[in-house]
């Protein structure tokens, strides 16, 4: 296998959703067009696996007749 081949091979890595912030967080100090990528592929994994808050519900208002 070439080195490129290697570089391109896809693998799984499962982390909690506080070690993937960390990565994140560590990216961000880095250079925008050398990670820009890679964080976005982190999102595109990973934000169809994290649950999203329910939104607020308006409080119930009484009906005035």
């Amino acid at each position: 296998m070439t080195e490129q081949e290697t570089l391109a091979t896809p693998i799984k890595l499962e982390l909690p959703l506080g070690a993937v912030n960390m990565v994140l967080a560590a990216l961000a100090k880095a250079p925008y067009e050398q990670v820009a990528d890679l964080v976005q592929a982190i999102r595109e994994q990973a934000i169809p696996q994290v649950p999203m808050p329910e939104e607020a519900k308006p409080a119930e208002q009484p009906l005035i007749q």
